[in-house]
């Protein structure tokens, strides 16, 4: 169960590396969000940027859309993308459920916060009109590289905002399949985080009933597999959801490494790909525990294993604090290095 040990691997050809933005952090912190992503465009040089299309932003009342938010920073990155050594291409998130706090990033009109309301507002005209409108605006962008489709949907996250927030299944494939329909140019991606190592993930998907009495499963990294395109792995070694006390930062960092090892054969067996959706680059909740050290060491451990996407987590930080920023900019150069 807690297995330590790693293995040699080949070399394999480097992932396309990058970076999740958000507005809101920007502007909880008094900052104009288009010159942070500028900042950030130019410091790490990254492949690719995630960006969100919120529901409540982009929707706040229900018969108005208004996209001028996301146009804005689509114009920061084709900006870069005019002296850009290689250019940067964007991940747009679509979905109710979407990356940073509180996860549900849902209207007040739209009712309330957990199911089986949440699926009720996502069945309604309105809904579908966000969502079929963002395909179908940003669909033929040369900007574009993926969607993601919502943001861990098929995982509970609790907090004082929300209640029972999954997305159903049933709602994913919906909204899946109309990715596939209005823009078969581009993959669809479905995260998921991914809490232990790969012994529980082995549990999970051959014996469940076992990892029950032990406690259940962590994550729902095969049913987001199976979803998507693409597997999409938000993987934490440092934060209040992983086992603290028994294990050390290194020692978390080689567990999520031979995880992605596992999903990385697990999907490209199936003809789909390996993601690192989320990737610790930051102190979780501004922690010391985290340092920019284990960064590179979590990077030198993921450079070995066949994943196509990284795309790390923790922007905010990188804009307050230079050593983080630089500690970023090297861990992405380790990535991308052959």
């Amino acid at each position: 169960m807690l297995g330590s040990e790693t293995w040699a691997q080949p070399q394999s050809a480097p992932p396309l590396v990058g970076f999740s933005f958000s507005p809101k952090s920007s502007e909880l912190a008094s900052r104009d969000p288009g010159s942070d992503l500028r900042r950030l465009l130019s410091a790490t040089q990254p492949d690719l940027v995630r960006l969100p299309i919120y529901w409540d932003v982009v929707q706040q009342s229900p018969d108005e859309l208004d996209f001028s938010s996301i146009d804005e920073l689509l114009e920061v990155v084709a900006q870069h993308n005019l002296t850009a050594a290689d250019p940067t291409r964007v991940v747009l998130v679509v979905g109710a459920r979407n990356f940073l706090y509180p996860e549900l990033h849902q209207p007040q009109w739209a009712g309330a916060r957990e199911q089986p309301y949440i699926g009720d507002a996502q069945s309604a005209p309105e809904y579908r009109t966000y969502f079929v409108s963002s395909i179908t605006r940003y669909g033929g962008s040369p900007l574009l590289y993926a969607w993601q489709v919502e943001n861990e949907p098929l995982d509970y996250v609790g907090n004082e905002l929300t209640g029972q927030d999954e997305i159903t299944a049933s709602q994913l494939a919906w909204e899946i399949a109309q990715v596939h329909e209005l823009d078969p140019a581009h993959k669809a991606v479905v995260t998921t985080y991914d809490g232990w190592n790969v012994a529980v993930d082995v549990l999970q998907l051959y014996a469940a009933p076992v990892l029950w009495r032990l406690g259940g499963p962590s994550g729902h990294p095969e049913e987001a597999l199976q979803a998507g395109d693409a597997l999409g792995l938000d993987l934490y070694v440092d934060g209040p959801h992983v086992p603290h006390g028994i294990t050390t930062v290194g020692l978390r960092s080689t567990w999520k490494q031979q995880a992605v090892d596992f999903w990385a054969n697990r999907a490209h067996g199936m003809g789909k790909e390996i993601w690192l959706a989320e990737m610790q680059a930051e102190p979780w909740n501004g922690e010391t525990s985290f340092t920019p050290l284990d960064l590179l060491d979590s990077a030198a451990d993921y450079r070995q294993e066949p994943v196509d996407v990284v795309l790390m987590w923790g922007a905010e930080t990188w804009l307050e604090d230079p050593t983080w920023l630089a500690g970023v900019t090297h861990a992405m150069d380790l990535l991308k290095s052959r």
